[in-house]
């Protein structure tokens, strides 16, 4: 589970120039006006081809093997670990070649650039009008079909896990406490600073706080770098781990064989969650493919899906209400008050937080 997602250092490289991979051209294929029409074209074309989502993420796996099960079409993913970065590097240098990504899963931040570069189309699927605003392009360019919560995951075999912010900064934990990467580049770590500066005073349009928080934590010796979550905590690099919620559901069972006893938690003041959008590819190879796709992830079985492994769905609050998650995925998620938290950064928040770890992290943090 090492896939990345690059900040703002990443998307400079995307906008740039790029010299287009060689491969056969794609056939122009006709879109289907209905779902029954989209669904027969999709069976047609017998595959949707994805990009950097691998299987344990938010349980990508159990999507593959649902919707093949549904429809009998095939879901091949290049490059599972890549970045936001890499996707639309990729759906740049493959267009119009019929090995371009029919659809992507990007942070939030890389959903505007991919509306700038026309590397993406609109697409509503069936449960467009069920999906929150703060979830969906209004005009249909993408949704986000889950999310994901910050939270702490402790290896309790190594350390007592942490009950706040405040227990952090205690010398127990001094060498033991590590982000997932760098906040310069990963969307994970930029959350947990967001978390952070939510605790602090800080808000959405202030991540202040959160840096400090965290220079305060580094100049303790408490805060260490590390490779990867699953890795720091089954060798012992690190004991207390930030991530998303639905990365350490994924991470248990390679934490078993090390050993390791993982404890994860939510602090109660702090909460930040953030969401993957799915837009369709611009003129995609398998453009019926890509549109059943993104309708099956936010559909109602596609949504159970992502809830067992974790990652909380976009229609929650009305799948919920309406008995349409199973007990078992509902065991799997942070709780409902938890979710009620939620408030996500707007593109331009997003934007600002980020430049302001890049113009700050490595003085104040990196460097201690």
């Amino acid at each position: 589970m090492l896939r990345g997602a690059f900040g703002l250092a990443g998307l400079a490289a995307v906008g740039g120039s790029l010299a287009a991979c060689g491969g056969t051209s794609a056939p122009v294929a006709s879109v289907g006006t209905s779902l029954t029409d989209i669904i027969a074209g999709a069976k047609k074309e017998g595959k949707v081809q994805l990009i950097a989502v691998p299987g344990d993420w938010a349980n990508y796996k159990g999507q593959f093997d649902a919707f093949k099960k549904k429809y009998g079409i095939e879901t091949p993913v290049a490059n599972p670990d890549g970045s936001s970065a890499d996707e639309l590097t990729a759906v740049k240098n493959l267009k119009g070649q019929n090995t371009q990504p029919d659809v992507i899963d990007i942070g939030y931040s890389f959903t505007q650039p991919a509306i700038d570069q026309k590397l993406i189309e609109a697409y509503k699927p069936s449960s467009f009008e069920d999906i929150p605003a703060d979830l969906k392009d209004p005009d249909g360019m993408w949704v986000g079909a889950y999310y994901g919560v910050v939270q702490v995951g402790t290896n309790t075999r190594s350390v007592e896990s942490p009950k706040s912010w405040d227990d952090l900064l205690d010398p127990k934990y001094k060498g033991k406490i590590a982000l997932p990467g760098d906040p310069r580049k990963g969307a994970s770590s930029i959350a947990a600073v967001f978390a952070a500066a939510l605790a602090h005073g800080g808000s959405l349009d202030n991540i202040q706080p959160g840096i400090d928080f965290f220079e305060k934590l580094a100049k303790s010796g408490n805060l260490v770098s590390i490779t990867s979550p699953v890795s720091a905590l089954s060798t012992g690099q690190a004991a207390v781990v930030f991530d998303w919620n639905y990365n350490f559901l994924g991470m248990t069972g390679e934490l078993a064989k090390s050993g390791a006893t993982l404890e994860t938690t939510v602090f109660s003041n702090g909460v930040f969650g953030n969401y993957y959008a799915q837009p369709v590819t611009a003129k995609s190879p398998q453009p019926n493919a890509a549109r059943l796709w993104v309708d099956w992830l936010t559909s109602d079985e596609g949504s159970e899906q992502f809830a067992l492994g974790g990652a909380v769905p976009a229609r929650f609050v009305k799948l919920k209400a309406a008995g349409k998650l199973s007990a078992e995925a509902l065991a799997k998620l942070p709780s409902a008050d938890v979710i009620a938290q939620i408030k996500f950064p707007t593109i331009a928040q997003g934007t600002a937080a980020s430049q302001l770890i890049i113009d700050q992290w490595g003085q104040k943090v990196a460097a201690q």
